[in-house]
């Protein structure tokens, strides 16, 4: 299972041409939201002051509050710069919403211009997983990871998890390795 690692995700980032392809890709690695809240956000919806975009619910029961970095709301405030209401990310066929295929195109396209192994396999999924696992190897919890991502049962949240015991794993292993390296010099040493 692909999940970017953090200086990958910032290559991604750094391969973005205009501003709607910087906002979309920071939208998704920085604050793990999916296409379709990025394709039905406004700009209504974004508070610059309190970096916050809250995102009422059509479908779902529940409204989200995604927190957002002021880097984001500076570069959204210059591509919105003439525009006081109206969709976050705007179609440029339509002048309307995003809809969520072409913002898995615009991933898959900005994703090509990287040297990221596997990236025609990038998509937005993979950026909210890797939003997730940085989220909990920071210390945050499932909980609030839940409450992040809109999910009604903490089980769906809960197989995250998965992708940190990799690395937990994987960390236990090398730390394993460099143990007994260190066993094996001390004995020689005790020999001669």
């Amino acid at each position: 299972m692909l999940i970017l690692r953090l200086d990958q995700a910032i290559q991604l980032l750094n391969a973005c041409h205009n501003l709607k392809e910087t906002l979309a890709i920071r939208y998704m690695v920085l604050n793990g939201l999916s296409p379709m809240e990025i394709a039905t956000a406004r700009i209504e919806h974004l508070d610059p002051i309190e970096c916050i975009l809250f995102l009422p619910r059509r479908h779902w029961k529940r409204n989200c509050i995604a927190n957002i970095d002021p880097e984001t709301v500076k570069i959204q405030a210059i591509y919105s710069a003439d525009r006081k209401k109206g969709p976050l990310l705007r179609s440029r066929r339509t002048r309307g919403h995003l809809v969520k295929w072409a913002l898995w195109a615009l991933v898959k396209r900005v994703a090509l211009r990287t040297t990221i192994p596997n990236r025609e396999k990038v998509s937005p999924l993979i950026l909210k997983r890797t939003f997730a696992r940085e989220w909990l190897k920071s210390g945050g919890s499932v909980a609030s990871l839940q409450k992040q991502f809109s999910h009604k049962h903490l089980w769906s949240t809960a197989h995250y998890l998965r992708f940190i015991m990799d690395d937990v794993r994987h960390n236990h292993v090398k730390f394993m390795r460099r143990i007994k390296h260190e066993q094996k010099t001390k004995s020689v040493r005790l020999v001669s």
